[in-house]
């Protein structure tokens, strides 16, 4: 019975395809700014389709082209269910599945008469109607290709196309798919259905001219339907902006732009060229703090909500950082470390299983003040102690290749240390207003949470090691290996806790995947710090030796 229903449901169907060609020389900037209620939100029907688009296939623009494109074409050739396009990454689960495993996207029809397919999709649907959360990573995968598998169908039919506002006054209904406009007269349906063919009409015939003008009327008729519901027609161009423009994709060739260009300062003393430099990294910043700030306006809060967002926003921190001190040092170090690291940020926050869509907050994150206050101080933590950890490689460097140089060492050591100092007064004001947060929301001020756990470990990590630098139990090598050490407290209270655990009240946050990506950077410290740490005490022993033979040779 439970093979019946999938197949239903899915609509498995046997079509020969001979080859889709894609809609060309349309014009899709009449149907991008269209609202549709989708995922809690209202967005642009231009986001719908690059999300919808991603999700199935792994690319907002798949091959190249217009997700909206994309989107119509589903709906006028049902040979798309022959077509290779849903995208599978999970090695185990094509395994199970049978599937070439050097194969990256499947077509529907081959998936859903799978036989595997079904007996995962029975084992998924009972540990769901048993209430069981204990589903397996494999498990999950499959829920992910099966989301895959409806959203396209729903596409294909039209279902997901909640473009049309409900009648009457309340804000919270529902949207309307365009198949189905109900609380509406009946010529005002059919004007809409009508309207919506001869879209589709016009994309199988690749028709611009009708294309233009019915994709002009189904919008008009759309934002008459119900002005009082219609979503802010600002918001919805700021978001198109925001996709188009692609702001953290240009912010971070800025800084590797800038990052090379320091890095010939170096080599050729130029302060023009240092200046011109710096202000391709500020241009870089600019976009980048562009895109933070159109991310809060669409969703109406700070851009920290969830770990991309995190991500993004500490390589703009570390890039604030930088900027300051190099204000007040007017070393390069700072912006030149900075921009390595934003880029490193930024390129991470995309290669990273990090949901990039700007979705509504969980009902304990739905205070701009808590999350201003608390949320930001915390992520500024974070951004200061990876420009450290920057700067810690930095002087380490010069350890090993110039270990001569002890005023360069001793800068070097002093604006570490000045940044650990920001870091750690950042954390400590994070931590206790996170207390006030967690007083406020859950009853208690702590209570042990491996967030809260975690953040207090890094917080005494830091502190040791200022304590440590302070009183001198350990000289400037000693700073800069324990900031990168004292890092890994950083990356396992924002990552490990979410990617690793996966548990407590911060239960917002958690996800999956990634995890050898951290791995692989943990494994290149540790043999970093190694062979550091290896060529420093070899040097040490050396001077030791060459003091002892100048003591015996000034005593005989």
């Amino acid at each position: 019975m439970k093979r019946a229903i999938l197949i239903l449901i899915l609509g498995l169907n046997v079509w020969s395809a001979e080859g889709i060609e894609f809609p060309a020389g349309l014009d899709f900037d009449s149907l991008r700014g269209i609202p549709i209620q989708d995922n809690g939100r209202y967005k642009p029907l231009d986001t719908f389709a690059g999300e919808s688009l991603r999700d199935i296939t792994g690319r907002w623009k798949f091959q190249g082209h217009d997700p909206i494109g994309y989107l119509l074409s589903f709906m006028t050739s049902e040979d798309w269910y022959n077509e290779k396009i849903i995208r599978i990454d999970y090695q185990p689960l094509k395994e199970v599945m049978g599937l070439n495993p050097a194969q990256v996207h499947f077509s529907y029809n081959e998936l859903v008469a799978n036989d595997q397919f079904r007996k995962l999709f029975d084992r998924v649907s009972q540990k769901h109607s048993r209430n069981e959360d204990n589903f397996t990573r494999l498990e999950n995968e499959f829920s992910k290709l099966y989301h895959q598998l409806t959203l396209f169908q729903s596409i294909q039919t039209g279902e997901a196309l909640t473009v049309v506002p409900p009648a009457g006054t309340d804000e919270e209904a529902a949207w309307l798919s365009i198949n189905h406009p109900h609380g509406y007269p009946a010529e005002t349906q059919d004007a809409l259905k009508k309207t919506f063919l001869q879209i589709l009409a016009a994309v199988k015939n690749q028709d611009a001219a009708l294309f233009s003008q019915a994709g002009s009327e189904l919008k008009t008729q759309l934002a008459n339907l119900n002005p009082a519901l219609y979503p802010n027609r600002q918001v919805i161009q700021w978001e198109i902006g925001y996709n188009q423009t692609r702001p953290f994709l240009t912010s971070w060739i800025y800084y590797l732009t800038a990052f090379v260009l320091l890095l010939v300062s170096f080599f050729y003393t130029n302060r023009y060229l240092y200046w011109f430099s710096v202000i391709i990294g500020i241009v870089g910043f600019g976009y980048n703090t562009y895109g933070l700030i159109v991310r809060s306006l669409i969703s109406g809060r700070p851009p920290v909500s969830n770990m991309y967002e995190s991500v993004v926003f500490v390589g703009w921190g570390i890039i604030l950082f930088a900027i300051i001190f190099e204000l007040i040092y007017r070393q390069r170090w700072f912006i030149t470390t900075a921009c390595a690291l934003g880029v490193g940020t930024l390129i991470m926050a995309d290669l990273l299983p990090f949901d990039p869509d700007i979705d509504p907050l969980v009902p304990v994150l739905r205070s701009n003040y808590w999350l201003i206050i608390h949320v930001l101080t915390i992520t500024l933590s974070y951004s200061a102690f990876a420009l450290a950890m920057g700067l810690a490689h930095i002087n380490l460097g010069v350890y090993f290749y110039l270990p001569n140089r002890r005023d360069l060492l001793n800068n070097l050591s002093l604006f570490l240390y000045r940044v650990l100092q920001v870091g750690v007064v950042l954390l400590a004001a994070g931590t206790i207003l996170g207390g006030v947060w967690a007083a406020e929301s859950w009853g208690r001020f702590w209570g042990w949470d491996p967030k809260e756990t975690w953040a207090l470990i890094s917080l005494l990590g830091y502190m040791a090691i200022l304590h440590a630098r302070y009183t001198d139990w350990v000289a400037n090598f000693g700073t800069a290996v324990c900031s990168i050490i004292g890092f890994w407290l950083i990356l396992m209270t924002w990552y490990g806790v979410n990617f690793v655990l996966g548990t407590g009240l911060h239960s917002y946050g958690f996800g999956s995947g990634g995890g050898w990506y951290v791995i692989g950077y943990l494994g290149f410290e540790i043999l970093f710090l190694g062979v550091v740490s290896w060529k420093y005490m070899a040097a040490q022993a050396a001077l030791r030796g060459m003091a002892a033979t100048q003591a015996v040779t000034e005593g005989s």
